[in-house]
Protein backbone atom coordinates (compact mmCIF):
# COMPACT_ATOMS: atom_id res chain seq x y z
CA UNK A 1 0.00 0.00 0.00
CA UNK A 2 1.25 3.51 -0.79
CA UNK A 3 2.24 5.77 1.86
CA UNK A 4 2.11 9.76 1.82
CA UNK A 5 4.39 12.19 4.06
CA UNK A 6 5.03 16.11 4.34
CA UNK A 7 8.10 16.80 5.23
CA UNK A 8 11.10 19.47 5.46
CA UNK A 9 13.80 18.73 3.16
CA UNK A 10 16.91 20.70 3.37
CA UNK A 11 17.68 21.86 -0.39
CA UNK A 12 20.26 19.67 -2.46
CA UNK A 13 23.52 22.34 -2.18
CA UNK A 14 22.90 22.93 1.28
CA UNK A 15 26.17 21.18 3.26
CA UNK A 16 23.99 20.48 5.80
CA UNK A 17 22.12 18.32 3.73
CA UNK A 18 24.79 16.40 1.55
CA UNK A 19 26.78 16.04 5.38
CA UNK A 20 23.33 13.77 6.69
CA UNK A 21 22.75 12.22 3.62
CA UNK A 22 26.62 11.07 3.19
CA UNK A 23 26.02 9.56 7.30
CA UNK A 24 22.14 8.09 6.24
CA UNK A 25 23.58 6.77 2.88
CA UNK A 26 20.83 8.25 0.83
CA UNK A 27 20.14 11.00 -1.03
CA UNK A 28 16.07 11.34 -1.43
CA UNK A 29 16.40 14.71 -3.55
CA UNK A 30 18.75 12.77 -6.27
CA UNK A 31 16.82 8.86 -5.27
CA UNK A 32 20.40 7.86 -4.94
CA UNK A 33 22.33 5.78 -2.76
CA UNK A 34 25.42 8.25 -1.64
CA UNK A 35 28.67 7.19 0.10
CA UNK A 36 29.87 8.36 3.39
CA UNK A 37 32.13 11.79 2.68
CA UNK A 38 36.18 11.05 2.98
CA UNK A 39 36.32 14.21 5.68
CA UNK A 40 32.99 12.10 7.79
CA UNK A 41 35.25 8.80 7.88
CA UNK A 42 37.95 10.60 9.46
CA UNK A 43 35.92 12.16 12.16
CA UNK A 44 33.33 8.83 12.40
CA UNK A 45 35.34 6.25 11.29
CA UNK A 46 33.25 3.52 8.97
CA UNK A 47 29.79 3.26 9.79
CA UNK A 48 27.91 0.11 9.80
CA UNK A 49 24.85 0.17 6.96
CA UNK A 50 23.12 -1.81 10.14
CA UNK A 51 23.12 1.75 12.48
CA UNK A 52 20.99 3.39 9.12
CA UNK A 53 18.38 0.48 8.26
CA UNK A 54 15.69 2.66 9.44
CA UNK A 55 16.53 5.98 8.13
CA UNK A 56 18.20 5.20 5.19
CA UNK A 57 14.53 4.41 3.27
CA UNK A 58 13.41 8.82 4.19
CA UNK A 59 16.65 9.74 3.34
CA UNK A 60 17.49 13.48 5.71
CA UNK A 61 14.24 15.15 6.30
CA UNK A 62 12.36 16.71 9.20
CA UNK A 63 8.84 15.29 9.37
CA UNK A 64 6.20 17.80 9.64
CA UNK A 65 3.01 14.96 9.35
CA UNK A 66 3.76 11.18 9.66
CA UNK A 67 3.93 8.58 6.83
CA UNK A 68 -0.05 7.71 6.20
CA UNK A 69 -1.27 5.12 4.58
CA UNK A 70 -3.38 5.81 1.78
CA UNK A 71 -4.87 4.80 -1.79
CA UNK A 72 -2.58 6.22 -5.08
CA UNK A 73 -5.73 7.87 -5.83
CA UNK A 74 -5.85 10.03 -2.46
CA UNK A 75 -2.23 11.41 -3.25
CA UNK A 76 -3.64 14.07 -5.76
CA UNK A 77 -6.19 15.33 -3.29
CA UNK A 78 -3.50 15.47 -0.89
CA UNK A 79 -1.45 17.75 -3.07
CA UNK A 80 -4.39 20.19 -3.59
CA UNK A 81 -4.76 20.46 -0.11
CA UNK A 82 -1.35 20.94 0.84
CA UNK A 83 -1.38 24.16 -1.85
CA UNK A 84 -3.96 25.53 -0.53
CA UNK A 85 -2.96 25.43 3.17
CA UNK A 86 0.72 26.90 2.66
CA UNK A 87 -1.36 29.50 0.37
CA UNK A 88 -3.34 30.48 3.91
CA UNK A 89 -0.12 31.76 5.58
CA UNK A 90 1.52 35.18 5.49
CA UNK A 91 4.80 35.12 3.73
CA UNK A 92 5.74 37.68 5.89
CA UNK A 93 5.74 35.41 8.97
CA UNK A 94 8.93 32.53 8.03
CA UNK A 95 8.73 29.45 9.38
CA UNK A 96 11.31 28.81 11.24
CA UNK A 97 13.25 25.97 13.41
CA UNK A 98 15.91 26.45 15.93
CA UNK A 99 18.04 24.33 17.97
CA UNK A 100 17.25 24.34 21.49
CA UNK A 101 20.21 25.81 23.77
CA UNK A 102 22.81 23.04 25.14
CA UNK A 103 21.16 20.79 22.61
CA UNK A 104 22.19 19.18 19.46
CA UNK A 105 22.89 15.15 18.82
CA UNK A 106 20.14 13.84 21.14
CA UNK A 107 20.23 10.34 21.88
CA UNK A 108 16.30 8.17 22.01
CA UNK A 109 15.45 4.51 22.24
CA UNK A 110 17.21 2.09 24.17
CA UNK A 111 20.99 1.18 24.48
CA UNK A 112 21.65 -1.30 22.28
CA UNK A 113 18.72 0.09 19.92
CA UNK A 114 19.03 3.83 20.07
CA UNK A 115 18.33 6.23 17.50
CA UNK A 116 20.53 9.19 17.24
CA UNK A 117 18.20 12.59 16.16
CA UNK A 118 19.33 16.23 15.77
CA UNK A 119 16.34 18.09 17.92
CA UNK A 120 15.24 21.41 16.82
CA UNK A 121 12.67 23.92 18.05
CA UNK A 122 9.55 25.11 15.49
CA UNK A 123 8.74 29.17 15.97
CA UNK A 124 4.73 29.62 16.10
CA UNK A 125 4.23 29.78 12.73
CA UNK A 126 6.15 26.52 11.84
CA UNK A 127 4.09 25.18 14.91
CA UNK A 128 0.40 25.96 13.26
CA UNK A 129 1.62 24.66 10.02
CA UNK A 130 1.94 21.47 11.94
CA UNK A 131 -1.26 21.34 13.39
CA UNK A 132 -3.12 22.43 10.44
CA UNK A 133 -1.64 19.55 8.58
CA UNK A 134 -2.36 17.02 10.71
CA UNK A 135 -6.44 18.20 11.33
CA UNK A 136 -6.58 18.44 7.75
CA UNK A 137 -4.15 16.01 5.72
CA UNK A 138 -3.79 13.35 7.97
CA UNK A 139 -7.36 11.97 8.18
CA UNK A 140 -7.52 11.77 3.96
CA UNK A 141 -5.58 8.26 4.71
CA UNK A 142 -6.26 4.70 5.48
CA UNK A 143 -3.90 3.72 8.92
CA UNK A 144 -0.71 4.20 9.93
CA UNK A 145 2.22 1.85 11.56
CA UNK A 146 1.32 3.62 14.74
CA UNK A 147 -2.17 2.38 14.21
CA UNK A 148 -1.51 -0.69 13.34
CA UNK A 149 0.94 -1.18 16.43
CA UNK A 150 -1.97 0.52 19.09
CA UNK A 151 -4.99 -1.78 17.40
CA UNK A 152 -2.48 -4.82 17.57
CA UNK A 153 -1.38 -4.72 21.12
CA UNK A 154 -4.83 -3.26 23.36
CA UNK A 155 -2.61 -4.78 26.43
CA UNK A 156 -0.79 -1.54 26.13
CA UNK A 157 -1.15 1.55 28.36
CA UNK A 158 -1.75 4.17 26.49
CA UNK A 159 -3.00 8.21 27.74
CA UNK A 160 -6.20 8.30 26.83
CA UNK A 161 -5.71 11.66 24.36
CA UNK A 162 -2.67 9.85 22.50
CA UNK A 163 -5.04 6.52 22.20
CA UNK A 164 -7.28 9.40 20.39
CA UNK A 165 -4.97 11.52 18.46
CA UNK A 166 -3.66 7.88 16.77
CA UNK A 167 -7.33 6.78 16.15
CA UNK A 168 -8.16 10.15 14.77
CA UNK A 169 -4.71 11.18 13.16
CA UNK A 170 -3.01 8.33 13.14
CA UNK A 171 -0.01 9.83 15.08
CA UNK A 172 0.74 10.23 18.81
CA UNK A 173 3.53 12.63 17.57
CA UNK A 174 1.70 16.02 17.21
CA UNK A 175 0.35 18.86 18.72
CA UNK A 176 2.31 19.31 22.03
CA UNK A 177 3.86 16.00 21.53
CA UNK A 178 5.75 17.09 18.01
CA UNK A 179 9.42 17.35 18.23
CA UNK A 180 10.91 18.33 15.38
CA UNK A 181 14.18 16.45 14.58
CA UNK A 182 16.30 15.25 11.75
CA UNK A 183 17.37 11.16 12.31
CA UNK A 184 20.75 10.37 11.91
CA UNK A 185 21.06 6.62 12.60
CA UNK A 186 18.72 4.58 13.63
CA UNK A 187 18.88 1.84 15.06
CA UNK A 188 22.85 2.46 16.44
CA UNK A 189 22.77 -0.59 17.86
CA UNK A 190 26.49 -0.18 19.91
CA UNK A 191 26.58 0.00 23.59
CA UNK A 192 27.91 3.10 23.90
CA UNK A 193 25.80 5.55 21.65
CA UNK A 194 27.36 9.02 23.45
CA UNK A 195 30.77 8.93 21.78
CA UNK A 196 28.90 8.71 18.13
CA UNK A 197 26.51 11.59 19.78
CA UNK A 198 29.63 13.22 21.00
CA UNK A 199 31.13 13.06 17.32
CA UNK A 200 28.09 14.15 15.66
CA UNK A 201 27.95 16.92 17.77
CA UNK A 202 30.82 18.79 16.39
CA UNK A 203 30.25 18.14 12.76
CA UNK A 204 26.39 19.53 12.72
CA UNK A 205 27.34 22.39 15.40
CA UNK A 206 27.02 25.07 13.13
CA UNK A 207 23.76 24.07 12.02
CA UNK A 208 21.34 26.14 14.80
CA UNK A 209 18.74 27.52 12.63
CA UNK A 210 16.99 26.64 9.38
CA UNK A 211 14.25 28.97 7.50
CA UNK A 212 11.94 25.94 6.01
CA UNK A 213 11.45 28.03 2.47
CA UNK A 214 9.95 24.81 1.18
CA UNK A 215 7.95 21.81 1.91
CA UNK A 216 8.08 18.56 0.17
CA UNK A 217 4.86 16.28 0.02
CA UNK A 218 6.86 12.39 -0.52
CA UNK A 219 5.53 9.37 -1.18
CA UNK A 220 6.29 5.87 -0.73
CA UNK A 221 4.91 3.09 -3.32
CA UNK A 222 5.42 0.18 -1.13
CA UNK A 223 7.47 -0.82 2.27
CA UNK A 224 10.53 -2.03 0.19
CA UNK A 225 10.84 0.52 -1.86
CA UNK A 226 12.98 4.33 -1.21
CA UNK A 227 10.87 7.09 -0.48
CA UNK A 228 10.59 10.13 -2.87
CA UNK A 229 9.24 13.62 -3.31
CA UNK A 230 6.44 13.99 -5.24
CA UNK A 231 6.22 17.65 -4.85
CA UNK A 232 7.79 20.19 -3.60
CA UNK A 233 6.09 23.29 -2.47
CA UNK A 234 7.98 26.55 -2.60
CA UNK A 235 6.83 29.67 -0.15
CA UNK A 236 6.61 32.98 -1.70
CA UNK A 237 8.63 35.63 -1.15
CA UNK A 238 7.70 38.14 1.57
CA UNK A 239 6.61 41.53 -0.32
CA UNK A 240 9.44 44.02 -1.21
CA UNK A 241 11.81 41.12 -0.59
CA UNK A 242 15.33 41.44 -2.49
CA UNK A 243 15.97 37.66 -3.97
CA UNK A 244 19.84 37.31 -4.65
Amino acid sequence: MPKFAVYYVPQADDPFYRLGSSIIGYDVRGRTSVALLPELQEELGSLDADWTALSRPFGLHLTITEAIDCSWATIPQVERELADLLGCFDPSHPFILRRPTGHSVIIWGKRGKSCLILLYEPNESLRMLQTLLVARISPLGQGSAFLKHYLAHPELEIQPHLALQTRLFYSPRILGNWYPHFTLLNPYTEDEPASMASRLTQIFEPYTEFTVQTVCLLVQLNDEENWHIYREFHRPLPPNSVQS
